[in-house]
Parts: C-alpha cells; structure tokens; sequence
C-alpha cells in the first residue's frame, strides 16, 4: 500500500526562523507527522501561496492526482493552502468525478504555519494520509480533511480565517470523520460524471446594491455562460432581468448561485427570466462547474444536467409549512 502525497505550498508549508521565511519541502512535513502505517511517495509541485493559483494551476494539480491514481497509488493526498483548498479540491472532484471503485483523494493544510508552537499542520497531514489509505475511503467523493473532520468538495467552504476551526459543510454535517486510525463516513456517496477540461471561459458577476445592468452585459459579451451571485433565494435585482433573458435568447448559459445556501436549481420564475440556479454550489463553484459543464457537453441543455447532477441535495422546511 503507497500513498502518494503532492505538496502544493500554502500556510502548513510556511516556516519563520527569526530571520526569514522558507518553504518547507512535502517530505519534511510527511515525515513530521508520522510514523505512518503505509509507505508514502512525495512530490512537491509547486510552491507559494495557494490564493496566487489559476483555474490553469488548480487543473495542472488535479491532473497529478489523476497520474498518481493511474500509477497505482492506494489513495493520494495534496497539501495544499487553505485559501483556494475548496476551489482546487472541487476542481479534482470535477475532473475524477465520483466512481465506485475509485481510490481516495483528500486535500488538507494547515491554518497555522510550520514554524508555530502548536502548528496544526502535522495532525491534519497524519489524518490525510490515514484517509487515503483507508478501504472506507474508496469510492468517496475528493475530500477536505482539516480538525479531524471530513467534507466533500462540493460542499466545503471556509468560513473563519482566523481559527484552526475554519472550514464547515453548513447547513450539512461533514461527510465524516477520523479518529487515530478509525475512518467513519456519516452517508453514502453519489456517482457524479468527470468533465473532460475546464476550457470554456466563463464570468462571474456577484450582485452588489444597485449593480447596473451594462455591468452583466459586458462580462456576458462573448460568453457561452456566466454566474451570477444573487440575494437569498436567488433573487436577482430588476435591472438585470433583460440582459439575462437577452443572454439567455442568444445561447448563453445564465447561471444563480447565491451567497446564502439555497438548493434553487430551476422554476418557472427562473425558466422565464432565462437562467438555471446552482443547485447550492457557492458562486466560485457555480464557475468552475459551468466551465466543466460547458467544455464536456455539446449542447446547453446537456450542459444543464451536467450541472444539475452537482446539486447539492438537502431536505430543509419548507418556510410555508409547518416545521
């Protein structure tokens, strides 16, 4: 059993010694935090601050994962900073999509560097490294291992960059959970599709009060989709609606997400205006599943279900009813 572990940069990288910062190398940081119950291979692949990452690099990294997974490897981890971790992870949950037998992928880091008295970094790639090797893993979704807890990619956020406590799945629980060497998973994973790139460009446009309309329209302009990041239940402002709609009539994919959770992936309000609602993917996402949506599929209507199929399923009450 090898896993094999891509060190990307990031905080857990980051190390002061009085005088200067460094980067610590992925092997250090692996052989810190073991001993480990499975014989590990690193590579380091690139270096730095992971806020300073391209979807073009987020690709490159997903693309080491995959030649990792074809080589053999029992299960990967990637170290990676915590500022683009989501980003990066649902990228490599795009492009691998979720099969049954597929080995273990789990991004971590640190929100805490190297060189700190009580770094987190050390528990977090043991944690990472036990999760790749485990049977329970195989099949999951790319996963998010940080304070003991696993998330889904698509679920993931970082909410608090100010706290080791930094990333939840809210309104779901994480997917699961490590404890020494025992992996739990709290629900079953979904078979979702891989993309074949994420070439297509795509804009993203958040509302802001009184966001004008020539503002939606110069980013649509020679777009094949745009995002939007809408209010509450993806409400968009009124001066938006016909260039969504003129969008829309001319072929472009038009795309709400939200900055609250919503599980909105269409109605007839939306049908009418022109544009699909994300399906509770963040904004960020919302892009980056459009870009894959629109690089794999021929059609708009295909590009849809590709969406659709990343919808993030959640039972909430209905604010009409009773609870």
């Amino acid at each position: 059993m090898t896993v094999h572990v891509i060190a990307t940069g990031g905080t857990i990288s980051s190390h002061f010694d009085g005088h200067e910062w460094t980067n610590v190398l992925g092997q250090q940081l692996v052989d810190e935090a073991g001993p480990h119950a499975v014989s590990v291979e690193v590579v380091d692949v690139a270096a730095g601050p992971s806020s300073n990452l391209g979807v073009v690099d987020m690709v490159q990294i997903a693309e080491r994962v995959r030649q990792a997974l074809d080589e053999g490897a029992t299960g990967v981890v990637v170290l990676h900073g915590t500022d683009t971790i989501e980003l990066t992870a649902f990228v490599a949950q795009l492009l691998l999509g979720v099969q049954p037998d597929r080995a273990p992928v789990v991004f971590t880091g640190s929100m805490r560097v190297h060189s700190h008295p009580s770094a987190d970094g050390p528990a977090n790639v043991r944690d990472a490294i036990t999760v790749a090797a485990s049977t329970a893993a195989v099949g999951r979704e790319v996963l998010v291992c940080l304070e003991g807890e696993l998330h889904a990619a698509a679920e993931v956020v970082k909410h608090n960059a100010n706290s080791v406590d930094a990333f939840t799945s809210h309104p779901f629980e994480p997917v699961g959970e490590v404890h020494g060497v025992e992996v739990t998973f709290h629900r079953a994973a979904s078979i979702v599709p891989a993309a074949v790139g994420l070439d297509a460009e795509v804009s993203l446009l958040a509302c802001s009060p009184g966001v004008p309309g020539d503002e939606f329209t110069r980013l649509a302009e020679g777009r094949r989709g745009i995002v939007v990041e809408a209010f509450g239940d993806i409400n968009v402002p009124h001066q938006l609606w016909m260039p969504i709609h003129t969008a829309w009539n001319a072929g472009a994919l038009v795309v709400l997400a939200s900055r609250p959770f919503t599980r909105n992936i269409g109605d007839d309000d939306l049908r009418s205006l022109g544009a699909v609602g994300a399906g509770g993917l963040t904004a960020q996402k919302a892009r980056l599943a459009l870009m894959a949506a629109l690089t794999s599929c021929a059609t708009r209507e295909d590009a849809i279900v590709f969406l659709h199929r990343y919808a993030l399923a959640y039972d909430a009450h209905d604010r009409s009813t009773s609870p």
